[in-house]
Parts: C-alpha cells; structure tokens; sequence
C-alpha cells in the first residue's frame, strides 16, 4: 500500500523546499526545523551558509535529532565544499553523500574532488570511511573511488566508475560500472547505466531508458535489473539469505490532455525470483488555477507479482486558504485478491495544515490514521515549527 509514516515527514521536507529559492541571494542562511511525532519527539536542524563576498566556498549540515533518551545526534550532514574559477573544479570535505555515474549514493566520512578539462574531459575520486552514527569507530573501514568521463561533442557523454569498499579491513564491494547519455534529437533522450560485480562475477544493477517527445504527448520506455545481493556488501549477514534478482520492462505516457490536466499510465512486466507478474498505474492530475497552486489528483493502480496482489485507489487535493495557509489530504483504499483474518481492504487517510506567516517562519502539522493487514487502527502525528534566519 502507499500510506507509511514515512511520508509525513516526506510532505514537510516538500514545504522546506519552498523557501530555498532564494539562498543564493544571500550571504548567509541558516535554518533549523523542530519536528514533534506523536510516538516519540524528533528534531532535524538544517544550516547552511553561502557568503557573496566569498562565492567559492559553501558550507552546508543536517543533523538529526531522533527519538532518543540521551542528548547526542546523529551528524547526517556536515561538509565544505570548494569550487575552483570558472568551473575548472571542486573540493569536498566532511561527511556527505557521494554518487556519481554507476555508483550508488555512499555516505562517507572524506573527500572527493572533481576536475573539468576544456575539451569535455572530467574526473572524478573520492575516499572515505562509511558513515557510522555519531562518528563512532569504524573498524578498518574504507571506500574509494571514482569516474572518468568524456563528453562526445556537446549531445552524449560517457563514464566508467569504479567502487573499492572494505569493511574490517576485508573487501566487501567491489564493482566497475559504465553510463551513457545522449540527446540525438531534440525530441529524443537515451540514457544507460550498469555496475558489475567483480567479486561474484555479476551484474548488479542496470537501467536503459529512452523517452520521445511530440505534442502533448511524452513516451518513456526502460528496463530495469538489480541483484540484491549483489547490491549488499559480501560481508553483510543479508547477503548470504539468497539472491532474488529482479527485473523490469515497462513504460510511461504522460499526456497533457488540456491546459490544466494532465494524465499519466505507467505499467510493466516484473520477474521476481523466478515468478512473473506486472504492474500498472493511472493518474490524473487537475490544476484548480493558472498557477496551480490548487491541485486535485485520482490515481489508481493494480499490483499483480510474487506475493503483492492487490488494487488501490488514491484520492488527493492540495488548497490554499488564504494567503499563509495551505491543506493537504489523501484518502486511499488497498483491496488484496486474497482476504486475511484483518479483511481484505485497508482505508488510509491523511490531512495536513501548513502555515507561513512571513519573516522566515513556518509551521505545518499532519495527521494519518488507517487500517492495515498487521493492524485493525492505527494513527500517527507530526507537528513541525521551523525558523530560517539571513544574516547580512
């Protein structure tokens, strides 16, 4: 089913991103968000600072305050980041989140820089520890890597990345991978990624898609394929549970059936260990205004494969009341082909309330409850009050 808790915390960070448009006209932002869970308070401080006078250094950190019976957090973020004139590269430092061409997103306690030359050439290498929570000891840990591209004249470029990642100073991962990325046409876009794995000898992950535009009509056709364990470290206790590598052939139309509705069919075939299955997804998207800051969506879809078989549908609407509020709801159903002991369909709901006043402030709230196959009722909260301050 969609519904998670996951997703409150996911429809503030959206609000947040409101206000950061203007970073860049600054010297100095800095912004801290407090965030109250109906089981448990939670906090998640956010800074960030740029300075005009200095336009090559920024400086940026995000640290998460959980649910926790002792005063210590967990740095998600914290890094410098250096630019060189005229794009020529960049510098890193500090706890951050590295991905590029083939590899995976890896958050690391390091550095990494990047070179550009003229003639499309760029470069880039990393190495670092893996992030443990609070800076805690790692063990012989260590991650280091890279990619070299080169731009084909100004429509295609292509990378060959490389990952090395040792846990207790034994060879966990370890893989080589290759991008592509072309505009041939104006109306035509292709794109390729794929990472082997040197130690089982496997293909890890890989995507291939193209998308074609004309009219009011934009066509994505892709394929997918990812080997979980092949994905884990080899020295994850997971990795030795079984291989179920899956894959994906599908396709996407979007359709701007007119000037305020929009509409989109997403579906595909999926092979799951071994069992074959698809899924399929219709929605539709009506803007209530020329700005659309209203907005009013139906969706529904079907997931047959593997043991996930079952039909939802989702209503959802977005309103502004007034000039510093905003509401948000959600009403979805999940229906299963095959009834448990808690039925075989599970309601689940959502509103939401975000408030700015003005002068850097802003407050929102939300409340989901539902019924799932391992719950009859449940229910969660989020409060969050957030300050952003610029300084001259």
């Amino acid at each position: 089913m969609w519904g998670t808790n996951a997703r409150l915390a996911w429809l503030f960070a959206g609000s947040g991103a409101l206000v950061s448009g203007s970073a860049l006209a600054e010297p100095l932002r800095l912004r801290a968000d407090a965030i109250a869970e109906a089981r448990a308070p939670a906090g998640l401080i956010v800074l960030q600072g740029q300075d005009r006078k200095y336009p090559w250094i920024d400086a940026e950190g995000l640290v998460w305050a959980g649910a926790r019976t002792d005063p210590t957090a967990d740095v998600l973020v914290l890094s410098v980041k250096l630019r060189a004139p005229r794009g020529w590269g960049d510098l890193r430092l500090g706890r951050f989140v590295f991905s590029t061409g083939a590899i995976r997103p890896l958050a690391i306690d390091g550095l990494s820089v990047i070179g550009r030359a003229p003639f499309g050439l760029s470069a880039e290498a990393f190495s670092g520890i893996p992030v443990v929570p609070r800076f805690g000891a790692t063990g012989y840990d260590q991650a280091a890597g890279g990619r070299l591209a080169q731009a084909i004249t100004s429509r295609a470029t292509v990378g060959i990345s490389y990952l090395d990642q040792r846990s207790h100073g034994r060879l966990a991962d370890q893989e080589i991978g290759a991008d592509f990325a072309a505009v041939p046409a104006s109306f035509l876009d292709v794109a390729a990624r794929g990472a082997y794995d040197l130690l089982s000898s496997g293909v890890a992950d890989g995507l291939i898609s193209g998308s074609t535009r004309f009219g009011q009509f934009r066509v994505e056709l892709f394929g997918t394929h990812r080997s979980p364990s092949r994905l884990l470290p080899a020295t994850s206790l997971f990795s030795v549970l079984g291989d179920f590598p899956s894959q994906v052939l599908g396709g996407t139309v979007r359709w701007a059936a007119a000037p305020r509705l929009d509409l989109l069919l997403t579906g595909g075939g999926q092979n799951i260990g071994g069992g074959l299955g698809g899924y399929a997804t219709m929605r539709g998207t009506l803007r209530l205004d020329e700005r659309g800051a209203g907005t009013m969506g139906l969706e529904v879809r079907r997931q047959d494969v593997a043991s996930a078989r079952w039909t939802g549908v989702r209503i959802t609407s977005s309103q502004p009341l007034g000039e510093h509020l905003r509401l948000s709801t959600e009403i979805e159903v999940a229906a299963a082909d095959e009834r448990s002991d808690r039925g075989a369909a599970w309601p689940w709901a959502l509103a939401a309330l975000a408030w700015r006043p003005g002068k850097g402030w802003e407050a929102a709230g939300a409340v989901e409850a539902g019924s799932t196959p391992r719950n009859r009722f449940e229910w969660n909260g989020l409060l969050r009050v957030a300050r952003t301050l610029e300084i001259p």
